[in-house]
């Protein structure tokens, strides 16, 4: 009975999450961060509760666990468990790396670069970040820091970039660090590596990368008032990345034009359509807000219907 209730909470989690997925896939572009976070997040919580829900003081009627239902339910706790384990260990150290590569960067040296880039800052209304130089033959421009913000330029960036150029990849990059963006994705990077069987949530982190990218832009250009600097910029990006040898053109996109072909391409078309500061539609926070009260309030209720119905099986099944 007890391996029948995991199965009846990892069904409901896949289907509250694929759910949530394919109600991200009819919402447009923009403002569906919330509930992208909700569906990374969900699983592990209706997991956990399901999981929780194991033990001696909801099942006394069948306790306790032997035979197959015993090494079943041992099996799917200890899967449960050592996946989110592993996701936490693995992001753990790419935070620590990210951090590692962001400090070893040398501060912009370059006083009337710094001095134009600062100024953008403060229009932008956010602190100014630390700048730092990577010297590399690769467009890369990233924003970070545990710290202390940090944007990083490359010097392929400050040199192949013109002035307005520069200007909106860096507001972009500011954006980022307002919102501690790179904070938001390394933990949805961390929830869709600790549910990495699910596919709603492969599909929830690229929602959640293309929403950040798309209200950077929209940042950048409501900063600068140069929409088609920004796109050329990305066009710039993407053919010096090309050009690049193999593990620089993986970090360059990445770290700044990243989410392939198809996010350039929203991106892209939004810069040059001038549809680039648009807000989130009212369905956007509309199923954000319904999906929110049907995570918290609904499902957790179907889990306990299932805990309290189930051992009333134990009771009248023969011996």
């Amino acid at each position: 009975m007890h391996t029948f209730f995991l199965l009846l909470a990892i069904l409901l989690t896949g289907l509250v999450a694929g759910g949530g997925a394919a109600v991200l896939g009819t919402l447009p572009p923009g403002g569906r961060r919330p509930l992208a976070l909700l569906v990374l997040s969900s699983p592990l919580g209706l997991l956990g509760f399901g999981a929780y829900h194991v033990n001696p003081l909801f099942w006394m009627e069948c306790w306790p666990l032997t035979g197959w239902d015993r090494v079943a339910v041992i099996g799917l706790l200890s899967a449960m468990g050592a996946v989110p384990a592993g996701a936490v260990v693995v992001n753990s150290v790419r935070l620590l790396l990210v951090e590692r590569v962001l400090t070893s960067c040398l501060p912009l040296d370059h006083e009337p670069l710094r001095s134009r880039l600062s100024s953008l800052a403060l229009r932008h209304g956010c602190a100014v970040p630390n700048i730092r130089l990577l010297e590399t033959d690769a467009p890369l421009a990233v924003a970070g820091g545990l710290r202390q913000p940090a944007v990083v330029l490359s010097t392929w960036m400050i040199e192949q970039l013109d002035a307005d150029e520069l200007d909106a990849v860096f507001c972009h990059e500011l954006a980022h660090t307002g919102r501690a963006d790179y904070v938001v994705r390394w933990l949805s990077r961390l929830l869709r590596d600790a549910t990495v069987y699910l596919p709603s949530s492969w599909y929830a982190l690229s929602v959640v990368e293309t929403d950040e990218e798309l209200h950077a832009d929209a940042q950048a250009v409501r900063v600068t008032g140069h929409p088609l600097a920004m796109a050329s910029a990305l066009g710039k990006v993407w053919h010096g990345a090309l050009g690049a040898p193999a593990m620089l053109q993986l970090g360059s996109l990445a770290g700044y034009a990243g989410g392939g072909p198809t996010l350039l391409e929203t991106r892209l078309t939004r810069l040059l359509n001038g549809t680039a500061d648009h807000q989130a539609s009212m369905a956007s926070r509309g199923f954000a807000t319904l999906g929110i009260f049907t995570l918290v309030g609904l499902a957790p209720r179907l889990l306990l219907v299932g805990a309290a119905a189930l051992p009333l099986i134990c009771m009248v099944r023969p011996d």
